[in-house]
Formats: structure tokens, C-alpha cells, sequence
């Protein structure tokens, strides 16, 4: 998935929270700590489950081939998704339905811009201003936003949004840093920050804003089943396990919007999902399986658009066991993986190489890092260094049933180089305890660690292991750094902090990056759509038939 790509999922497609900051999670702990740690660790852990699984056929007859004349004057559009949602209240948000549907309720105080995910844009905020200190953001807030019951939102809605969303379980890590609102006028408000925290502007795209008193008056129950917000779609109807409808809220404060209806279906099923969208009767959908893309890519009336998502398919060795603590065996398995051979078998072609953690759009990433390139003779020459020769057994691989495949493909590259395995097969829980626990050796999995780039912190470092720290590995140099990033409000200075810390971390091997899965929507050809951000929210205000 993507993001938020998408969510990390496990397989009941639970997810920790929103979008690209919905995994924020303050390097300081806090009072947040706690209650955090649950979700943290399965944002850590689990395993980057796809949300809509697709390997259909099927083909289209002439009579339903739609064309320009046909979707013209249309103005509803129909979205395939595989799961239902359990509420849609932003504060309990924990699924992909329930987000992608958020984000067309809902809205917030800025926007990231798709085409550059470091560029915020105005929204519900139409400017803001930081203090000298950099403990002090003060916002403008337009005097023209209203919730789809018609109340007007003020200073007051967002100061007791941030203070609902820094109690909830599930989004609290969304304003980390916060520590308290104070309002100046109707359309002004000081959001005052416990210590200098750089990502906290960005953080804040992800920041539904909750209109009180309906919320109080209806109470949180009826609020998540039957929600108002103050985006471009109201919520109209819910027929569980079978689909939902929004319809466009016309006093929108940027402009109505152009699709007025919007239904979401629930297709479980890959097949019907795959023929769906040839036939016509779906408009959008995920379609991140290889065998649907190779099908619905020949259709010229169906568009597939490819997004680069930052989640990263990586090998993961516990550094506090030998020998995988020594950083020439290390890069010995860093230069012993075929990475393009993985992305063309694996991922079937859906994905980019990449040995470094960052993906190349995020803050910190730079082309001068160390490149692991395929070279299994310069493997064997560090395997020699490390002292190990000849055929060295490293026991059990412990993977989870998504990762079979490329375990076996990694198993194979480790044997060219000396090095055996055997893989055993884990059910999802047990083999979360095993990582949680390091009761292994090496394994391989996927993780998504979007939005700001301090989030891959929680890969790194002492208090996260057990967590998101699958390598088990930690440097006080790195920790002191991360700590200096966060305080760092100049960008351009910060960046150089994160290209000193990855550049570092890529040396020291301490994972083996293999590639960035490419995430894929499939859509109407004659329907228009933005850019979508490798998180892979998507706004169905900016949609439109052709």
C-alpha cells in the first residue's frame, strides 16, 4: 500500500493512522509514550499489506465502452474498495476505508502539495507565522469555512482539535509536540509546542478539524457513524459491509465540487474488481497486483496511474547476534542481493531498486551515499574479512506468508555466496513476537515509515528496538543527531544533518534496502486526475469527467 503509500496494514488491514504524519512519533517519548507503544509497535512491525489485492479477468463488450460524450455532463463516481469501514470519526481512524474516506470529509488547518510533498499549502489556514524561539505557530484561519451542518468553524474548533486529537489513542502521534492552544480572536490561534520540533508544521496536513459542539452535543458514538466535517463531501449513507455514499457539501469554501456523488463498493473479491473497472461500472480503484496491472494496462479505456511510494522492502539481521553484528557480513549481504532480479520477480516489475533507506524524493536522501550494487564477488571477499569461508549455515529464515516469495529468492542469492537458510513459514502474530522478541536471525519484510523524514528515526534508534528497530541496531552518534534534526528549523540545514546520519547508516549496513514498491490506481480514462502523493491519499474534490 501506500500511503500514509499507503497504510501499514496487517492482515485484517488495521493500521496505526492517517497519512504521511500519522506515524509521527516524538523522539522526546512524553506522555504520549505509553499509549503509544501498542500501535507503534505494530507500525513497526507489521507487514505492508496491498489494499486491493486484484488478479481478475475479464473483458469488455462493445456496448459498455465508455467515451468522451458518455461522461461529459456525468457527475458521480463510483470507487472500488475491498473492505468496509467501522466508523469515521478521524480520532479513531484505523483502516484504509476509513481514511480515504476522512480525507474527503474532513479537512485541514494545510495541505502538502502532491507534486512536492516538502511544500505546504493553505487550507482551512491562510497563512501562519512561526516565532523566533520555534516553539510558537501562529495561524490566520479563513473567516469563511463552515461544516456541512451549516456552523461556522473558529479558533475554537481547532484549539479543541488538536487537544481531542492529543488524547486519542490512535492519532495522538499526529501533534506530537503539542503542548497547549491559545486563542486570540475568532480566526486567530497560537499553537505553542513543548520544545522545538521541526516536523510539526508538516505533521499537521494530517490534522482533521472537529466541529465541537456538534461532537459534544451527539457524543462520539453517533459523531463516528454519522460525521460532519468541514471538506468538500458530507456523508450520506452506510450499508454495512455493502458500500457508502457522499455527496458534495455545495457551501464548500473553496467551490463546490465537481463530482456531486460518490460511491464507495465493497468488492472483496479481485476478479470482480479487475472487471469492473473494464466494464465501466467502477470509475477508481487500487489495483497494486501485478496480473491485474498487465490486463487493465491494455485497455484503452482504462488508465493506471503509478505512484512512488516511500515504503521500502528491505532484509533485516539482528545486530546483536553474531554475525550479523559485524558490518562486513553486512555489506556482504548488501552486495550479494540482485535488486533489480528481486523487482522484476517479486515485485513483478512493480517497483524501483533502491539500496538506500530513503527514497530519492525524501529530505535527506542524496546520489553520493554508498550504492550496494549486485556483486557477489566483492560478497565473498567481505564474508572473508568478516572470517567467515566457505559454507556458513545461518539457520532459520522466519518470514510471514506475504514474503515467501522473496525470501526464496534471497535464500537462493545467499547460497551463491556460501551462505545456507532454511525458511519457515510464520503466522502473522507469531512472527511479529519473533521480531518484537529478536528471537531471529535475518529476515525480510516491508515497512512504511511516511511522511517526514524523522520517521525512519524509529528505525534507528535505542527505543524503538523491539519495535520499528527490527535491526536491533543503535549508535550514539545517530541518536544525537536525529535529536539535533528535530531541533533544526532551517531545511536546508537539517537536510545536511540527514544526509551525515543516512550516509553513515548506509555505510554500517545496517539494512538491506532492496526496493520501493510502485503503488497503482486504475481509473475511467475520461476521468481526470491529480497527481497522487506517494503516501497515496487522493482528493476527489480535484477529480473530473472530461
Amino acid at each position: 500500500m501506500g500511503p500514509s503509500t499507503l497504510l501499514i496494514n496487517t492482515p485484517n488491514d488495521y493500521s496505526v493512522s492517517r497519512t504521511d504524519a500519522r506515524r509521527s512519533h516524538s523522539l522526546n517519548g512524553g506522555k504520549k509514550m505509553k499509549k503509544n507503544l501498542k500501535k507503534i509497535a505494530v507500525l513497526a512491525l507489521a507487514l505492508a499489506m496491498s489494499v486491493g489485492m486484484m488478479s481478475g479477468c475479464g473483458s469488455k463488450s462493445s456496448s459498455s465502452s465508455s467515451s468522451k460524450s458518455d461522461t461529459a455532463s456525468k457527475t458521480s463516481l463510483v470507487i472500488a474498495i475491498d473492505s468496509d469501514y467501522n466508523n469515521l470519526n478521524p480520532l479513531t481512524c484505523s483502516n484504509t476505508a476509513e481514511s480515504r474516506t476522512d480525507d474527503q470529509i474532513y479537512d485541514s488547518l494545510l495541505r502538502k502539495d502532491p507534486n512536492d510533498t516538502n511544500k505546504l499549502l493553505p487550507r482551512v489556514a491562510k497563512s501562519w507565522d512561526i516565532s523566533k524561539d520555534g516553539k510558537c505557530y501562529t495561524f490566520h484561519l479563513r473567516d469563511d469555512v463552515t461544516f456541512q451542518n451549516g456552523d461556522k468553524l473558529t479558533a475554537k474548533d481547532v484549539k479543541w482539535s488538536f487537544e481531542q486529537c492529543a488524547k486519542s489513542e490512535y492519532q495522538g502521534s499526529t501533534v506530537d509536540g503539542f503542548d497547549h492552544a491559545e486563542i486570540v480572536d475568532d480566526y486567530t490561534i497560537k499553537i505553542y509546542t513543548s520544545s522545538v520540533y521541526a516536523p510539526f508544521l508538516s505533521s499537521l496536513a494530517s490534522l482533521s478539524l472537529l466541529d465541537k459542539a456538534y461532537y459534544e452535543k451527539v457524543g462520539k458514538d453517533k459523531f463516528a457513524q454519522e460525521p460532519i466535517g468541514c471538506g468538500p463531501y458530507k456523508w450520506v449513507s452506510h450499508d454495512d459491509g455493502s458500500k457508502w455514499v457522499l455527496e458534495a457539501y455545495d457551501k464548500y469554501y473553496l467551490g463546490a465540487p465537481a463530482i456531486k456523488k460518490v460511491t464507495y463498493k465493497v468488492i472483496g473479491d479481485s476478479s470482480s474488481m479487475a472487471v469492473g473497472l473494464q466494464t465501466g461500472e467502477i470509475d477508481f480503484a487500487d489495483v497494486s497486483d501485478a496480473s491485474a496491472y498487465a490486463q487493465i494496462s491494455k485497455d484503452k479505456d482504462v488508465k493506471v496511474e503509478k505512484v512512488n511510494q516511500t515504503t521500502f522492502s528491505f532484509i533485516a539481521m539482528n545486530t546483536q547476534k553474531k554475525p550479523y553484528n559485524n558490518v562486513k557480513f553486512r555489506q556482504a549481504i548488501s552486495y550479494a542481493v540482485d535488486r533489480d532480479a528481486i523487482v522484476k520477480s517479486v515485485a513483478e516489475g512493480l517497483g524501483v531498486a533502491n539500496s538506500n533507506l530513503l527514497e530519492k524524493s525524501r529530505l535527506g536522501y542524496s546520489d553520493s551515499e554508498k550504492q550496494y550494487n549486485y556483486d557477489p564477488t566483492k560478497a565473498k571477499a567481505l564474508l572473508k574479512e568478516a572470517g567467515i569461508t566457505g559454507t556458513y549455515d545461518l539457520g532459520t529464515m522466519y518470514v510471514a506468508e506475504k514474503y515467501k516469495a522473496l525470501a526464496q529468492v534471497i535464500q537462493s542469492e545467499l547460497s551463491d555466496i556460501g551462505l545456507t537458510t532454511k525458511i519457515e513459514i510464520l503466522e502473522f502474530n507469531t512472527y511479529l513476537s519473533k521480531l518484537q522478541k529478536g528471537d531471529f536471525g535475518i529476515t525480510c519484510l516491508q515497512m512504511d515509515l511516511n511522511g517526514d523524514t524523522q520517521q525512519v528515526s524509529l528505525a534507528l534508534t535505542k527505543q524503538y528496538i523491539g519495535m520499528a528497530n527490527n535491526a536491533r541496531w543503535s549508535d550514539p552518534k545517530v541518536e544525537q543527531w536525529f535529536k539535533d534534526a528535530v531541533q533544526t528549523i532551517d531545511e536546508s540545514e537539517r537536510e545536511k544533518i540527514y544526509e551525515k546520519i543516512f550516509s553513515y547508516v548506509q555505510e554500517q549496513a545496517v539494512y538491506v534496502s532492496l526496493y520501493n514498491p510502485t503503488l497503482l490506481y486504475a481509473h475511467n480514462a475520461n476521468l481526470t486526475i491529480p497527481t497522487i502523493p506517494n503516501d497515496g491519499s487522493y482528493q476527489i474534490y480535484d477529480f473530473a469527467w472530461k
